[in-house]
């Protein structure tokens, strides 16, 4: 087994590769505050073990070239998974959150979840190479550090031990969260949101809960609840306020439909240094739990072993 710091190096060189896709030992020094011989000998390491592949020179500026490095992309995959009202959504990635494959089901209560789940995992991780971790993202209370499910209506789960459960049985890497703190991971890891350490994230298709992130960490709170509201216009309404209050660099907002468009488009027009409207997509949710699947697999005991 790595020993502890050399797992911390590991994981800032991939997290920083994984955020910026490509980089120079020079670069991976100046965003990681590294030291050279670290960067050096920990890009080796990673070299060695195949999660980081050459890919080219920089060009000259008339003094040696630099070596650009990034993640193999072919390392192997991760599996993002959204449980929502009605639908059961999976899609796989490469190791650059790029998606290879998606996969629906419906939910109609014809059988448990937990078994649509875990049959719909099987038949994804047999037509995988290497599937190195996968991440759940649901509408629940969670006890985040647990990873257990304490409530969940649209699987009529209550204190579930569903890390647990998918691990036995696949043996491989499970991460879960909210559905929408996923997403708002992936907006800060490599989105939008890349290098703001304060921002709110809001998705039309995630109705009932925004998410805030303050100092670069996912403000949960209660039952992972932090975000939860009765009424999601309000927030349209007090975005303006919010920002203000809770020093946010920026406010992103999906939306799906037409209408919640043209509203954002208002509010854009109100404070237009700090809200970003963008259309959202049907694996917005996937995709930002196959990413913080990822991000935390750089931390794991399957990733130490």
């Amino acid at each position: 087994m790595l020993d502890q710091l050399k797992i911390k190096n590991l994981t800032n060189i991939l997290v920083c590769l994984f955020s910026k896709q490509k980089a120079t030992k020079a670069e991976l020094v100046q965003w990681t505050g590294l030291s050279n011989s670290t960067v050096s000998s920990t890009v080796n390491s990673l070299l060695k073990l195949n999660l980081l592949v050459c890919a080219g020179m920089e060009d000259s500026i008339g003094g040696r070239r630099s070596t650009i490095y990034r993640l193999n992309k072919d390392y192997g995959e991760f599996i993002g998974v959204d449980i929502k009202e009605g639908e059961l959504t999976l899609v796989v990635t490469d190791c650059e959150n790029n998606i290879l494959q998606r996969y629906s089901w419906g939910i109609d209560g014809s059988q448990p979840v937990i078994d649509l789940l875990t049959g719909a995992l099987e038949q994804t991780i047999a037509g995988c190479s290497h599937v190195l971790g996968i991440g759940i993202g649901l509408d629940a209370q969670i006890d985040h550090k647990e990873q257990v499910i304490r409530h969940c209506d649209v699987c009529n789960w209550h204190y579930v031990h569903l890390k647990e459960i998918i691990e036995r049985q696949f043996l491989i890497f499970t991460y879960l969260d909210h559905r929408v703190n996923g997403a708002a991971v992936r907006e800060g890891v490599m989105g939008r949101a890349c290098g703001l350490n304060n921002y709110l994230c809001c998705y039309e298709s995630v109705a009932q809960k925004v998410a805030l992130v303050l100092d670069g960490q996912i403000c949960r709170g209660h039952r992972n609840y932090t975000g939860r509201m009765k009424e999601p216009e309000n927030l349209i309404q007090s975005a303006e306020t919010l920002v203000h209050f809770l020093d946010l660099s920026k406010v992103f907002i999906g939306y799906r439909t037409e209408e919640r468009k043209i509203e954002l488009l208002k509010l854009a027009q109100a404070i237009p240094e700090k809200v970003v409207c963008f259309p959202e997509t049907e694996d917005t949710i996937p995709v930002g739990m196959a990413a913080v699947a990822q991000k935390e697999w750089f931390q794991s005991i399957y990733f130490m072993l």
